[in-house]
């Protein structure tokens, strides 16, 4: 019977992390994943994902987004793989822009380095947008993106040389209450712990199926990536346009668009991805549809071009990705009740992996029996109570 104090069920932007951390510290760490990460079906994929600290999602990430840039050099100089992208942000919206108002009011409470601009300023130093004049930017400089293949190809390469064992191609089932602890049952193998930690992204409630309050909902997603009309691929390159979002105030429903532009080494298809990060269908994780129909990429073309007119061809790639939503998507981490040493991360509604450096270490502290760090309190589950 193999035995190991900490198994991680689920390797991909988070379980990665959350390994790498427990075996940096010199603690036995087994890793499990049914298929064989870095891979496309779940959530940490599609080569980007953009990384800011200005967060108008809620002000508590912000010590954590700026824990998480340091994390992201710290994996770079560990590995010499080539994580994260300082190409900056801009964000821009309307006088009625929440998205705007909340990350103007990070930035000042937090004193991070970012510059209000007015819309002929914007237009200026990136011609390549045409924002309305009620509009106004936010740009963060020193944000940019990360590329998750990467991350989580790296962290798994630091938990290999601390001495993790990684088992992949092995399906976990269930997780029960053994005499010393839980024990994770797996493809007819039963695993003891002291600790599991589980990272299972859409696939959390399979094996905690008591977490209904917290909802971590599985909804597909849509990218796309469009290549520049002919004799303006510099404008799309990350040596001028930055990471943008934007945040028309309700013209594209319940939601934003955001943009990655192209860049040197870049991971999947050519030019800049797009995607929309709003509301999407409920799926289950099982039985997801690649296809993508091209009126969907159709309107992600019409709706950008008219903030990048004349910029970008038509897409030329799509795919599809799972953001798992928690009931007022904000990430779910803790211990689960009722389960002794049992520990969730999920949840992370798809704002979550920019963060995986730092919620790795966190995690890790919650696997090793240590208090939660006080600046994730408020992601716990006390909070569905209710």
């Amino acid at each position: 019977m193999t035995q190991a104090p900490i198994i991680v069920a689920g390797l991909g932007g988070i379980g990665s992390a959350a390994l790498a951390a427990v075996a940096r510290r010199g603690v036995p760490v087994i890793g499990i994943d049914r298929l064989e990460p870095p891979h496309d079906l779940g959530s940490s994929h599609g080569g980007s994902r953009i990384i800011r600290a200005a967060y108008f999602e809620h002000p508590d990430y912000v010590p954590l987004a700026r824990d998480a840039f340091q994390g992201w050099e710290r994996l770079e100089s560990e590995t010499g793989r080539r994580c994260l992208e300082r190409c900056g942000v801009l964000l821009t919206g309307g006088p009625k822009s929440e998205v705007l108002r909340e990350s103007l009011s990070a930035a000042a409470r937090h004193g991070i380095v970012a510059e209000e601009i007015e819309p002929d300023d914007l237009r200026r130093r990136w011609p390549m947008f045409d924002v309305p004049d009620d509009h106004r930017g936010l740009f963060e400089p020193d944000a940019g993106f990360v590329v998750p293949e990467t991350g989580v190809a790296a962290h798994l390469e630091v938990a290999r040389r601390h001495g993790a064992r990684i088992l992949t191609g092995l399906e976990v089932r269930a997780i029960e209450e053994g005499e010393g602890g839980p024990v994770v049952i797996c493809d007819g193998r039963r695993l003891e712990a002291s600790a599991v930690i589980v990272t299972a992204g859409a696939w959390t409630r399979t094996l905690l199926p008591e977490l209904s309050s917290a909802s971590l909902e599985p909804q597909r997603k849509v990218i796309v990536w469009c290549d520049s009309t002919e004799g303006r691929g510099s404008e799309i390159d990350s040596s001028r346009m930055p990471a943008w979002l934007i945040d028309d105030e309700g013209r594209f429903g319940d939601g934003v668009y955001y943009g990655v532009p192209a860049h040197a080494g870049q991971v999947g298809p050519s030019g800049v991805k797009i995607g929309f990060h709003g509301p999407g269908p409920a799926v289950d994780p099982e039985d997801v549809d690649r296809e993508i129909a091209a009126e969907v990429t159709a309107r992600f073309h019409r709706d950008v071009s008219d903030y990048l007119p004349g910029l970008l061809e038509p897409p030329h790639e799509a795919a599809s990705c799972l953001y798992t939503m928690s009931l007022d998507q904000h990430f779910v981490i803790d211990r689960v009740p009722g389960r002794s040493g049992v520990v969730v991360a999920a949840g992370f509604s798809g704002h979550g992996y920019k963060f995986a450096p730092a919620l790795g270490e966190r995690i890790a502290d919650l696997g090793l029996g240590l208090d939660a760090a006080h600046d994730v309190r408020f992601l716990g589950m006390s909070r569905f109570k209710g």
